[in-house]
């Protein structure tokens, strides 16, 4: 749940193409139910977003930057997981199923950030 309250970027570049992953992502999420075209089109995206992801995990593990930059990398990276992740998902389940998994993840990336904030406001009055 690393990527609980990361988003999903709005464009990425693949194979020398932008693509809107977050639209597209939303989309396939929504649908009620996915064709062998969808299917397909969500394996070769997974294919082309594990790739742009490690490529971002190895240029964070091999480039001197700022902590600010680091995290912009970081950040960016755990938001084409998270799609990877979603992605995924999308091919186990189906319309009603898939709705009520998200919306449970969802839940949870609530209570996570607000235990996180809370552990940031006793820290701060420590």
């Amino acid at each position: 749940m690393f990527w609980c309250g990361e988003r999903i970027p709005d464009e990425v570049e693949i194979e020398g193409k932008k693509i809107q992953l977050h639209e597209i992502t939303w989309k396939l999420i929504n649908k009620p139910k996915l064709t062998e075209e969808d299917r397909e089109h969500i394996d070769h995206c997974i294919v082309a977003l594990r790739k742009k992801a490690k490529s971002c995990e190895n240029y964070l593990e091999r480039t001197d930057m700022t902590l600010d930059q680091a995290k912009e990398v970081f950040d960016r990276t755990a938001g084409l997981l998270r799609a990877i992740m979603d992605l995924k998902d999308l091919e186990e389940l189906s319309g009603p199923e898939r709705m009520k998994k998200y919306q449970e993840e969802a839940e949870k990336c609530k209570l996570k950030d607000a235990k996180s904030w809370m552990n940031f406001i006793a820290e701060l009055e420590e």
